[in-house]
């Protein structure tokens, strides 16, 4: 059994609107590997970006998780820019590209 993730990193991409279950679903299994010491990122793109009214979401960044969002995306579907919540930034499909590169795993929700 795993006791500990320290040191590894856990890359999550949300393309689904928060109406399904996964948004859930990625919230809980970032605060699961963050509770085993891992680092959690999630990039949200697509119908994702509507995630951003979510205080599930909000409280994901605020205990740790870095959460990148694709503002094209946003754009497109006029949710505006969060300025004012700890560790959730603008980005772009570059981010989503390092994510990639950096992280240990990835989980899609799409």
């Amino acid at each position: 059994m795993v006791k500990t993730l320290a040191g590894k990193t856990l890359g999550l991409l949300l393309t689904t609107s928060p109406e399904r279950a996964d948004l859930d679903s990625a919230v809980q299994l970032a605060k699961a590997a963050m509770g085993l010491g891992a680092e959690a990122r999630l990039f949200v793109m697509c119908d994702g970006v509507y995630a951003l009214g979510e205080e599930a979401l909000k409280e994901l960044a605020a205990e740790g998780a870095r959460v990148r969002v694709c503002g094209h995306n946003a754009e497109q579907r006029r949710v505006e820019e969060i300025t004012d919540e700890p560790n959730i930034e603008w980005g772009s499909q570059y981010d989503l590209a390092q994510m990639s590169e950096e992280c240990d795993r990835i989980v899609a929700f799409n």
